[in-house]
């Protein structure tokens, strides 16, 4: 059955499309990968960037290399979902967010879709609007109204997480849900950096249809030159090692060459 999100991908070999029967969950399939990443002329294009008044910081960076990276590999673009291998029809990235003005911590999950011919700036700028719409700790995202609606009734949970499930494996989930889902995305991210920590390999959700999670660790400085490390962990089912290899350079490449943002 033809899918909201997403078309299924065809002429994969007999081998590729008997993976996702034998490893049939995310946590069955998940790789891990830690990239060192040089951003030294990174964070000089950042500055000035910054005295120019744009105010754009790594993690728009680290996206717009990431939506840089699926032009070059779009096969990472994918999810599984019954058994079955799909290319995602758009892109999208999730990200958690901490609220402001409060004394403990509350995190929320948005979400940004990505248009083909956005850039490093127009992305930071989508980045910036959904930060500053739901960083106040009384607005409420998309996904915290539904989650609430969700809580409010007893035994009402478990029967709706269900049900999302069996309709999210046969293609039958709202895009309205679908839209405001940060667990249907091409890529999650969490910017550790932001709370002084270094990066960690997240897991990837048995709930919904997101195949690549990143978390960007502490930059470090030795000298002149400043590094940064991703922990990364994706989905084994959705194409080849050799696909994620290219994929990984195509990305790297960007962040180490910031001229490549301006194309």
């Amino acid at each position: 059955m033809p899918r909201s999100d997403g078309t299924l991908v065809r002429g994969i070999p007999a081998f590729d499309k008997l993976i996702p029967h034998i490893m049939s969950r995310r946590c069955d399939s998940t790789n891990y990968a830690k990239i060192e990443i040089n951003i030294t002329n990174l964070h000089n294009f950042l500055n000035e960037a910054r005295a120019s008044g744009q105010k754009i910081g790594i993690m728009d960076a680290i996206i717009t290399a990431f939506a840089f990276m699926l032009k070059k590999q779009p096969e990472v673009n994918r999810f599984v979902a019954n058994h079955k291998v799909y290319q995602r029809n758009h892109v999208c990235v999730s990200f958690t967010m901490l609220k402001r003005g409060v004394d403990e911590v509350i995190e929320t999950a948005v979400k940004v879709y990505i248009e083909p011919d956005d850039n490093l700036f127009s992305i930071s700028q989508k980045v910036r609007d959904v930060i500053k719409k739901n960083e106040q700790p009384e607005v409420k995202s998309a996904m915290d109204v539904f989650v609430n609606q969700i809580m409010s009734l007893p035994f009402l949970p478990g029967f709706l997480v269900g049900g999302i499930r069996v309709l999210d494996r046969f293609g039958l989930l709202p895009k309205s849900i679908i839209k405001l889902s940060p667990f249907h995305s091409s890529l999650f991210i969490s910017n550790l950096a932001s709370i002084k920590m270094d990066y960690i390999y997240h897991h990837l959700f048995e709930f919904g249809t997101n195949s690549l999670f990143a978390t960007i660790g502490k930059p470090k400085r030795d000298g002149e030159k400043r590094t940064i490390t991703l922990g990364i962990s994706t989905d084994d089912r959705i194409c080849t090692g050799a696909v994620w290899a290219k994929a990984f350079y195509e990305f790297k490449k960007c962040i180490e060459n910031p001229a490549l943002y301006m194309q």
